[in-house]
């Protein structure tokens, strides 16, 4: 006589389906962190595994490796750029130093965030900062306003137009580097970033009025 038939184990659950949108978002914001931390060099397969996705999946939303880096850079170093942190610069009610604070302060929080300073860092060095979308928005949206507050600070003394970009690199140059030492070097941070922006534009703002008077 047989014996009692065995249980039939309880089907596993079928995961829900995730839209082909909200997958790919999911694959872009992983991608971020990925490449920050791998590089560019870091493989897909390994990218895939992380998220729990199968590396053919990966591809039916990006068919290569530089597809997907290149969504990667335009989310950064574009869809995720606010207007109104460039609109902050052009308000000439508060004084350079105030606008310049104020525009760093909230800016920084994509600029100076450490998977932007090392992407930003990766691109340039592989020599796609324009097409990327790198080179414009430090250019168009960073340096060239910046340069047109210093400019309208000097109205009563002229700055020659490649002088005031010249002192606007500088001062960027500043901040970037307080990003620079937790998001590249790992080290080193200060102890209040916030109170280390306030520094550096502080003494960029007096060293511009001793250069303009120097000058005059």
């Amino acid at each position: 006589m047989p014996g009692p038939r065995a249980a039939t184990p309880p089907a596993e659950p079928r995961r829900p389906r995730i839209a082909a949108a909200e997958r790919e978002r999911m694959i872009v914001d992983a991608a971020i962190g990925f490449f920050a931390e791998e590089g560019f060099s870091g493989q897909t397969r390994q990218l895939a595994q992380s998220i729990g996705i199968s590396h053919s999946v990966l591809y039916r939303h990006f068919p290569g490796k530089e597809e997907l880096i290149a969504t990667v850079c335009a989310e950064m170093f574009e869809r995720r750029w606010r207007e109104e942190w460039t609109e902050i610069l052009r308000d000439p009610a508060p004084s350079l130093e105030e606008r310049l604070l104020r525009f760093y302060r909230e800016a920084g929080t994509l600029l100076l965030s450490p998977e932007w300073m090392r992407i930003a860092v990766m691109t340039g060095l592989s020599g796609a900062a324009a097409p990327s979308g790198l080179s414009s928005l430090l250019h168009d949206r960073i340096i060239r306003p910046i340069a047109d507050a210093i400019q309208a600070t000097c109205a009563d003394r002229p700055l020659p137009r490649d002088v005031a970009e010249q002192r606007a690199w500088a001062l960027h140059g500043r901040v970037f580097y307080l990003g620079a030492r937790g998001a590249i070097w790992r080290g080193a941070t200060p102890r209040s970033q916030d109170a280390a922006l306030a520094a550096a534009i502080a003494g960029f703002c007096r060293g511009a009025r001793a250069l303009t008077e120097a000058e005059a």
